[in-house]
């Protein structure tokens, strides 16, 4: 029987979870009434609640590219862990999970959360420039939609190969700031348009116009792919597998499940998109759902050195 949740083999609900962590929901909750606008919380509520499949998914991805990559028995370290919903996947994959956040509430959320899980998880309240672990403490750290939001990406990069063994991985994740959906739905607040704006003009924007609230807005710059790729190399690190085929291989498990994609265009378009394979075959296509759509999703590894 499967585990309340799943969806097929290996596949979890991005948005149903009440069965599996019922306290953790109740705490996201908890937090509607100090939200604005309930469409907004509803977006903030279900990227934490989205965590958990998302670490399932990340683990999936790295069997499917670097088989010999073994998840048992590593050290994997989930830089800005957010409610802990990725190190915990881990976890229940057999790794030594570690996560490590800035936000105290989100701390504190997640390890209700790990309770939940029945798993052992080692979080941490620090901040991505500064990690406190020892050199060489992991086969493996995950980087989820972070770097946009810490205050040096350089030193953050440059932290993360330091606490990486040799031949380690890193699993980078970043919007794509230019992307055609992005320009339309902001990838972070779901606002048209946000991205285009100065900095500064997005945070009054933000905080004043919308009501967001002082200090609330938290995003910084958002890499472009070729500033990652420099980033990368810069602080030590070979891609090992294209960014383009990873985002085609998370759109193709994305619409796996139309039930789970917000319903209107994108739910009809994904149920259209399940049936057929030369979407996502077709060299132009693929372009296309890299530049509409993508992520920067980074597959790097250390060197042995």
């Amino acid at each position: 029987m499967s585990a309340p949740g799943a969806r097929g083999p290996g596949r979890v609900s991005r948005t149903d979870t009440k069965h599996i962590e019922p306290r953790y929901l109740a705490l996201l909750e908890a937090e509607r009434s100090r939200w604005w606008d309930d469409s907004n919380f509803d977006t903030w509520k279900n990227l934490y609640v989205s965590e958990y499949a998302r670490g399932h998914q990340v683990v999936n991805t790295i069997h499917r590219y670097l088989p010999d990559f073994q998840i048992a028995g590593s050290d994997v370290l989930d830089v800005g862990c957010g409610d802990a919903g990725v190190p915990i996947a881990f976890a229940k994959r057999g790794a030594r999970a570690a996560g490590i956040e800035p936000d105290h509430a989100s701390i504190a959320r997640g390890r209700v959360r790990v309770q939940e899980h029945g798993v052992s998880v080692d979080l941490r309240e620090g901040v991505a420039e500064e990690l406190p672990y020892p050199d060489r403490s992991f086969d493996l750290v995950v980087l989820d939609n972070v770097l946009e939001h810490v205050r040096d990406q350089r030193r953050t990069l440059m932290e993360i190969h330091r606490v990486i063994r040799p031949e380690g991985l890193l699993y980078l994740v970043t919007p794509k700031p230019l992307a055609l959906y992005s320009l339309w739905n902001d990838p972070h607040y779901d606002m048209a348009g946000l991205v285009l704006l100065p900095r500064r003009l997005q945070v009054w924007y933000f905080e004043k116009v919308r009501g967001g609230g002082e200090g609330s807005y938290d995003v910084g710059h958002i890499p472009t792919r070729r500033r990652l790729r420099r980033l990368l190399r810069e602080a030590g690190f070979e891609t090992v597998v294209e960014p383009r085929e990873l985002w085609i291989h998370y759109l193709r498990e994305r619409i796996a499940e139309p039930g789970e994609v917000r319903p209107g265009l994108k739910r009809r378009l994904a149920g259209w998109l399940r049936r057929r394979e030369w979407p996502f075959r077709n060299p132009v296509m693929r372009w296309f759902w890299d530049v509409a759509l993508g992520s920067n999703i980074f597959i790097s590894r250390k060197g042995s050195s």
